[in-house]
């Protein structure tokens, strides 16, 4: 929540998240004795129906169902707070309400909302404001962003601008790009706020993936991309700021040890020791 301008759209954006979700394995390990690795969401393999998934069917071992279904017409998707762009319209899922089934039914949702689908922002969206968590998954978007044509064009890019352009889509605008269309194909409360979205179990399995595509690309060109960063330090480079460097710090509070980028630009280098299949 106090990162999410400093670490969306950023040249920081990749490798933040990798410490992030390698630090929460990591704690997930030492505080929760889990014994496991970290899966990941494989978006191709259940684009037409993700609702339908071991993550979302509610089953023992999922993350817990879709939300309670609540016909509805879908959701609008209105820019961050001071952020310009207009409302992006986001299909309708299957779901829409609380999670009842699976083990995450009875789960909460403590911070926020900051900026969920055309919904009010907390008035002080760091106060305790516990209510149920909400998914509304459906293959609506999934079938647009998570196909193989969108994964060859992200995997065959020549630079990493250019995969960052087709992977994280264009702000302000309706092409999501494979990254945003995971987050809203979740959707819900906090799935679908930008800000909150760690609150819900998925997020997890979902920037997994996000990790694998990226490893994969760098694996294509090793020696040239776990040396390539491109983009600045702030969303969009708003305000202006410096380009990010491989000494920049990644930061992540109370949460992990701070780190430099080049320290996690190999997921075999540096503290990080692991691959993807």
């Amino acid at each position: 929540m106090q990162q999410t301008e400093t670490i969306h759209f950023t040249g920081n954006f990749l490798t933040w998240h990798r410490w992030f979700l390698y630090s929460y394995e990591q704690a997930l390990r030492q505080e929760c004795g889990y014994k496991g690795y970290a899966p990941y969401w494989d978006w191709l393999k259940w684009a037409d129906a993700p609702e339908k998934s071991p993550i979302f069917n509610g089953d023992a071992y999922s993350l817990g169902g879709n939300g309670k279904y609540i016909p509805h017409n879908g959701t609008i998707l209105l820019p961050p707070p001071g952020v310009p762009g207009g409302p992006i319209p986001l299909p309708a899922g299957y779901g829409s309400g609380c999670v009842e089934t699976g083990p995450f039914k009875d789960f909460k949702v403590n911070l926020g909302p900051i900026a969920l689908p055309a919904s009010i922002p907390a008035a002080n969206p760091f106060a305790y404001n516990p209510r149920c968590m909400k998914r509304d998954v459906g293959p609506g978007l999934a079938k647009i962003w998570h196909t193989p044509k969108i994964m060859l064009d992200v995997l065959t890019s020549k630079t990493l601008a250019d995969f960052r352009a087709v992977f994280e889509g264009i702000p302000y605008t309706e092409n999501l790009g494979p990254h945003g269309a995971g987050h809203f194909t979740i959707n819900g409360d906090p799935g679908g706020d930008l800000f909150v979205s760690p609150g819900d179990p998925a997020f997890y399995v979902h920037h997994a993936q996000v990790d694998r595509v990226y490893a994969l690309w760098q694996a294509l060109d090793q020696t040239k991309r776990e040396k390539e960063l491109s983009g600045t330090r702030t969303w969009l480079n708003q305000p202006p700021s410096p380009a990010t460097t491989l000494q920049d710090i990644i930061d992540l509070g109370y949460a992990a040890p701070n780190i430099k980028i080049g320290d996690v630009m190999s997921t075999v280098g540096g503290p990080l020791c692991y691959i993807y299949l």
